[in-house]
């Protein structure tokens, strides 16, 4: 009894060091970046050797990786998956629900993000040197991708839409994507971000319909089939 008392305060007692440590870490990348960031620093922040800071962690990307890879996992994830449930979506389907469903999976995306706003503030601003510096591309290359497929789909389904070069998808989801990310960037609250990123969308939106050649009363039309 007396064995699992002591094994179980060690346990508790290096789980308040690494919370200490991980605190310090966010304290110490906010402010210097990660490529800025030192692990001595962080260790002296925490009030703990350098030893023993890297007994726990081997370097600093360990440490921004524990910081960022759950939120940072988590959006991806939901982003790939919501993009994979809308191409098994039927081609005349896709179009006529295209805005609609994005709208709507950018709002939970919304929430992902300001659920776990710190993670993003550094994913965004202070990534630079790290696994994450390319994130946001990531996402854009998901979107590119997709995009053309979902041209491809249309077309290969009869429903004649204008084709879109890749590379000129590539910077418009580019324009996109870090377009929405602004709203970290700048600290925006959610509520308000949810206001700008809707604006964002519908100027993508009017842009998109254009450039595939859609006329302004497509949806309309759509409606009475």
């Amino acid at each position: 009894m007396l064995f699992n008392k002591g094994v179980f305060c060690v346990r508790r007692k290096n789980e308040i060091a690494v919370d200490k440590i991980l605190d310090c870490a966010k304290e110490e990348f906010m402010e210097k970046g990660f490529e800025g960031a030192s692990m001595r620093t962080i260790a002296e922040r925490a009030g703990y050797t350098t030893g023993m800071l890297y007994a726990r962690f081997a370097d600093k990307s360990q440490l921004f990786k524990e910081l960022v890879d759950d939120a940072a996992e988590k959006l991806f994830r939901y982003f790939s998956d919501s993009e994979n449930a809308f191409a098994d979506l039927p081609p005349e389907q896709q179009l006529s629900e295209m805005h609609t469903y994005v709208e709507g999976k950018v709002d939970e995306m919304i929430d992902i993000i300001y659920d776990r706003f710190d993670a993003f503030k550094l994913i965004v601003c202070k990534s630079a040197g790290s696994g994450y510096e390319y994130y946001i591309d990531k996402m854009i290359d998901v979107e590119t991708a997709n995009t053309l497929r979902f041209i491809d789909a249309l077309n290969s389904a009869g429903i004649r839409i204008n084709d879109v070069r890749a590379d000129l998808s590539h910077m418009l989801s580019s324009a996109m994507f870090n377009g929405i990310f602004e709203v970290v960037a700048h600290d925006l609250p959610r509520e308000e971000a949810r206001g700008y990123i809707k604006q964002v969308q519908d100027f993508f939106n009017a842009g998109w319909d254009n450039l595939l050649g859609l006329p302004s009363d497509w949806q309309k039309s759509l409606k009475r089939r």
